[in-house]
């Protein structure tokens, strides 16, 4: 009977601390703060995806990359996109951009709404409005006012974007002006 007491715990013990040892293995991704999904968005928008006059050609890898899975699968979504494409590849998604990105002069951004987030431990959803002046090497400006949701994998390390869904209307200048004045004031 003792012999089988015994047994049975140690059975018991390898079962849960095999458990207990993966789970460890595998370290959960930050809730909230700097490495948050919610402040990873609005990084993500805020520096990923900002342009200045004068910067260096914009290469996805190096500026974006830190928030995607670049040799990962997923699906990204932007209705500003050429040709209106649906990408099933971070690198595909960056590649698509690097044209157009390098045409601009300056890409300028604030957020108007958000971010709002709902965090489990493998996976997250973001949203928020971002506003935009957009204005191309050539001069043409484009101002919009575009909803931003992501999908956020943790992968063990970090939070990366899995799914991105971009949907813009075009505006004036005048109305995402109290926007950029305000960012600006942060910066």
């Amino acid at each position: 009977m003792k012999r089988d007491i015994f047994a049975l715990a140690a059975i018991w013990m390898l079962a849960t601390g095999g458990a207990f040892a993966q789970q460890e293995a595998q370290p959960a991704c930050p809730a909230s703060g700097a490495d948050g999904p919610a402040e990873l968005h609005r990084s993500w928008i805020l520096e990923g995806w900002e342009r200045a006059p004068g910067d260096p050609a914009f290469k996805f890898a190096d500026k974006l990359g830190r928030y995607y899975d670049l040799a990962g699968e997923g699906v990204f979504y932007d209705d500003l996109a050429p040709n209106f494409r649906t990408v099933r590849r971070a690198a595909d998604y960056g590649a698509m951009w690097e044209g157009p990105f390098n045409n601009m002069r300056a890409a300028i951004h604030a957020v108007s709404d958000g971010p709002d987030a709902i965090v489990g431990e493998r996976v997250a959803s973001t949203t928020l409005e971002f506003v935009a002046r957009l204005e191309t090497k050539d001069g043409a400006v484009t101002a919009i006012i575009d909803r931003s949701q992501l999908g956020w994998e943790c992968d063990g390390r970090r939070w990366v974007i899995r799914h991105e869904h971009n949907s813009a209307r075009a505006v004036s200048e005048s109305e995402i002006a109290p926007f950029l004045s305000r960012e600006t004031g942060r910066k």
